[in-house]
């Protein structure tokens, strides 16, 4: 049971953690409504190295060419600019990530939807390469509201980029360059415990087996449908499904009382 449990995990967050619903929101609502996790640090830091894993798969020519090339160093210090705000708040909120009331899931959702929505038609003429530093700011804040569940850090990311002027596809190679830091930060955060855990090496390595295959190959996947969607130009109509998410969650939670 346990290992059905982990690939559906593992297909949840290749999903989610790259289109721009909600990673943190689904696995919360997961949770709350079926109490369907599989509790384990090693099984949560394997699932952000499969994800991790999935983004440089992806770009590897791009980054290929971004280490060779002489863009190297203003991309570095825009990656590094824009991961100073999420860095900083999740660090301040550290413990309030522990136990997240669902109602801000439900706010998450309804916000990232209104944003997302905001974002039809636009698309400047600006790479990211190019993005002045006090826009690059901007777009790692809206990185940084991706802390709470229900805010999509990659449609928070895109989206900013849009509003900032940048080309679509750009806007979304800058998102996804951006989750690179963050995601080796997050998975860092929680690997430092990974002495003092108690769990079993063999059931570990059993749900790691299941959940990590699905969600590196899940995840590629959602990487080339979400840059497929933003080169058309449809990126807005995930507004529609973050407007939903959130209207049946609350029904969910006010059914509850």
């Amino acid at each position: 049971m346990e290992e059905i449990k982990a690939a559906l995990l593992g297909l949840v967050q290749g999903v989610t953690e790259f289109l721009p619903v909600s990673s943190s929101a689904h696995l919360l609502a997961l949770e709350r409504i079926l109490g369907f996790s599989v509790k384990g640090l090693a099984f949560d830091v394997s699932l952000h190295v499969a994800t991790l894993l999935a983004v440089v798969w992806y770009f590897r020519r791009e980054l290929s060419r971004l280490f060779r090339g002489d863009s190297f160093r203003p991309v570095m210090l825009r990656l590094l600019l824009g991961s100073i705000p999420v860095a900083a708040l999740g660090f301040l909120l550290a413990e309030f990530r522990e136990d997240v009331p669902s109602w801000v899931a439900v706010g998450g959702w309804t916000i990232s939807g209104i944003y997302l929505l905001t974002t039809r038609g636009l698309g400047g003429s600006t790479v990211h390469e190019r993005l002045p530093y006090p826009r690059v700011l901007l777009v790692g804040l809206a990185q940084a509201a991706s802390i709470f569940p229900g805010i999509s850090r990659s449609g928070s990311t895109i989206a900013a980029g849009l509003w900032l002027g940048l080309q679509r596809e750009s806007a979304a190679e800058f998102s996804f360059f951006l989750a690179i830091p963050a995601m080796l930060g997050a998975g860092a955060h929680e690997a430092r415990h990974l002495l003092e855990s108690p769990e079993p090496p063999g059931q570990v390595l059993g749900l790691c087996a299941v959940g990590v295959p699905i969600a590196f190959v899940v995840g590629t996947a959602a990487i080339h449908f979400l840059m497929r969607i933003v080169r058309q130009g449809a990126f807005h109509r995930f507004g529609a499904y973050n407007l939903c998410a959130a209207a049946g969650f609350a029904a969910y939670l006010l059914t509850r009382g």
